[in-house]
């Protein structure tokens, strides 16, 4: 009989869909559905109404000693660095606490005197004219002083400077004509004769070009140094905290006078101890 049960055809049971007119609203909701997006609420509604009883009958002068291990950090309580650290040196033992932060000391000074010395091949290599920004460069003026107002008006400054007029508005490597006369001569583009207005824009094209080459390559070696001095100040920094760490961790009987501020860290005062 369950052969022949089987065999027989059976109807095929569909599941209701959304209306036409409700298509908007999205699929159609089912009973298992309802069940969890209920579950869901109601667990939600027991959770606040625990937390509002416990802040009904919350004492505001309780106090644990985990709250001075602990901070808020994006909504939740996490444990201080300080802590961590306490619970890594009963984890590991205080001696091996004690290699690794000399360990990390040591890699600071080395990172600290291997950026200073880079600096310093940097200020050597380079004329240190205060490239902070290119805004300043730009706002810099060349004042000429001149005899009259009639002269101030016919001012040429290309004839002053001896160059050409798309070398003239350049503060630095700005040559004049006859060293371009020179250097075309000697490149071989013209055989001991005076150099027309085409060649002498194509001369000064070259210039330009060389000078822009320049100008980026001193730019980007002035950005280099300006960011290894940030990076030995910044590592003078982490140095100064290791240092008063070690001397933290140490023997002695101690106060602190001033507490960390600005980067800097704190200042303790030892007590002095009579040698015998």
């Amino acid at each position: 009989m369950s052969s022949l049960r089987n065999a027989v055809k059976r109807i095929a049971h569909k599941e209701r869909s959304q209306p036409q007119a409700r298509q908007k609203l999205g699929i159609l909701e089912k009973k298992k559905d309802y069940k969890q997006r209920s579950q869901d609420y109601h667990r939600k509604q027991d959770r606040i109404k625990a937390l509002k009883s416990k802040a009904s009958m919350r004492n505001p002068d309780e106090f644990y000693f985990g709250m001075k291990n602990s901070q808020v950090r994006d909504g939740r309580h996490v444990k201080t660095l300080a802590a961590k650290q306490r619970e890594n040196a009963d984890v590991i033992g205080a001696e091996a606490v004690k290699i690794m932060k000399n360990q990390d000391l040591s890699y600071v000074r080395m990172q600290k005197h291997r950026d200073m010395k880079k600096v310093e091949k940097l200020q050597s290599s380079l004329h240190h004219l205060d490239y902070s920004s290119v805004e300043n460069t730009r706002n810099r003026k060349h004042t000429i002083f001149v005899e009259s107002k009639t002269h101030a008006d016919e001012f040429d400054v290309a004839e002053y400077f001896k160059t050409v007029p798309e070398l003239a508005g350049r503060a630095f490597n700005r040559p004049r004509l006859e060293m371009l006369e020179k250097e075309a001569f000697e490149s071989g583009t013209v055989d001991g004769e005076e150099l027309t207005e085409k060649e002498l824009e194509k001369q000064a094209k070259k210039e330009r070009r060389m000078a822009r080459k320049a100008g980026k390559a001193k730019a980007s070696a002035y950005k280099e140094m300006e960011a290894r001095t940030k990076r030995v100040q910044v590592m003078e920094r982490a140095e100064a905290h290791l240092v008063t760490e070690k001397n933290v961790a140490g023997k002695g009987r101690k106060r602190k006078i001033k507490a960390a501020e600005e980067g800097k860290p704190a200042v303790y005062k030892w007590r002095r101890k009579r040698l015998r």
